[in-house]
């Protein structure tokens, strides 16, 4: 019996050694399952960086929306609407989302300059769509966004909402 027990410990221990992983076939599971990952990032075109030449004030803004924003049934994105951002009195910043078409497109213009930015955003390495909701909002001094809302897709259903505040 003690015989038949020796066996069958010594056929176990080759069995896990021929059909057992590798350290590089766990690396490259820990690498997939890494890039199946939802992608928190923001690139700078992503956000407005709201900076102020007073240098004394709070790191207060205000947002006025000059018109609202409008998404329609079958639409991922917010297909119409404008907002502004003030700071220390003075325009800083604006958001158009566009006149009503469906598409991924909206445009900042930040210190005169006008930028097109994509609402959706899709990492080849990551499962979901990033669909920008509301336009994420930094301040001087502040490492973080203070504001937005992002929405992750995957295969047409919402999997995660970000609000910012």
């Amino acid at each position: 019996m003690q015989n038949h027990l020796k066996l069958h410990l010594i056929l176990f221990s080759v069995l896990v050694f021929i059909f057992g992983c590798s350290s590089s076939d766990l690396s490259e599971k820990e690498e997939k399952l890494s890039e199946e990952n939802i992608d928190y990032s923001a690139a700078e075109v992503d956000y407005i960086n709201i900076r102020s030449s007073n240098t004394g004030s709070k790191n207060t803004y205000t947002k006025n929306i000059l018109i609202p924003l409008e998404k329609i049934d079958g639409c991922d994105y917010v297909v119409k609407g404008k907002i502004e951002y003030i700071k220390d009195g003075a325009v800083v910043a604006t958001v158009d989302f566009g006149d009503g078409e469906c598409d991924d497109i909206a445009t900042k213009t930040v210190d005169g300059k006008k930028y097109t930015f994509n609402l959706r955003g899709k990492k080849k390495s990551s499962r979901y769509k990033k669909n920008i909701l509301k336009p994420l909002v930094k301040i001087d001094g502040c490492d973080y966004i203070v504001e937005g809302k992002i929405e992750y897709t995957k295969n047409g259903a919402v999997v995660a909402t970000v609000d910012f505040g």
